[in-house]
């Protein structure tokens, strides 16, 4: 089983942002897509968890067609995201922020909770249980009553992927998850990121730090213009002299 993207266009009226890109997500592995602004990137993000549609191809999860699919059912198949953009509230908190995560596996009804039954307190209290050990992992258990406006933009991010994480999904798009965060930060995305594939997490990272993707990813997909450029293992790319004058010309961030 695997997140399957097959010969995938995304046409914006005569613009085609994505041109008959392929890829497999498959459980365990974290693959990774790179190129400079405008390849793409964010659009096949956007394609696979169903926010834009297709003009060609196909996207299955587990083996299940989902080009009909809302965001939602999608979700509900097993798939969570980050944004490049993070979306939250400022003035939520970052406990309350990471608990609508867990929204998706809630079990109490809306009666239950609203009456406080035995069974609804209970699984109140195993999502905040939940919810904390996943703070700690990403080391903002003590900023669990801040306020997400009072967070940088890194910690901001790393609540993002605390939210995405919470339902427990099957396989994790992370859309430049590493931008804005310092250097402790990005050990800390990385030692989580690791830590999902080794249970068994499908990971696709959208990133321009490429020394973070040769660090956590099994593939690395290239992309220019919405095409497919390269595929290969990370050190196959970046010796591809392709890849050299792509990445130096646009990023800068070569090593």
């Amino acid at each position: 089983m695997s997140i399957r993207a097959d010969n995938v266009s995304v046409r914006f009226g005569g613009v085609v942002a994505v041109d008959k890109v392929s890829l497999e997500v498959q459980p365990g592995h974290v693959m990774a897509v790179v190129g400079p602004n405008g390849s793409g990137k964010s659009t096949l993000f956007n394609s696979i968890s169903g926010l834009v549609n297709l003009a060609q191809g196909s996207i299955s999860i587990e083996g299940r067609d989902v080009r009909d699919l809302s965001p939602s059912s999608r979700v509900s198949l097993g798939l969570a995201r980050t944004f490049q953009t993070p979306r939250f509230d400022p003035a939520e908190n970052v406990e309350r922020a990471v608990l609508c995560g867990f929204y998706p596996q809630a079990q109490a009804g809306l009666l239950s909770t609203m009456l406080r039954l035995s069974g609804s307190r209970r699984e109140e209290r195993s999502l905040l249980q939940s919810c904390h050990a996943i703070l700690s992992d990403l080391n903002l258990f003590e900023l669990r009553h801040a306020s997400l406006g009072e967070l940088s933009m890194g910690q901001v991010r790393l609540v993002e992927v605390a939210r995405a994480i919470a339902n427990k999904p099957r396989y994790l798009l992370l859309d430049e998850p590493a931008a804005g965060l310092s250097q402790t930060e990005q050990e800390m995305l990385a030692s989580e990121v690791r830590r999902l594939a080794r249970s068994g997490l499908g990971v696709l990272l959208v990133e321009h730090n490429f020394n973070l993707v040769r660090e956590l990813s099994e593939r690395v997909l290239v992309l220019d213009r919405g095409k497919m450029v390269l595929e290969g293992l990370p050190r196959e790319i970046e010796a591809d002299q392709r890849f050299i004058s792509l990445y130096l010309g646009s990023m800068g961030r070569a090593s």
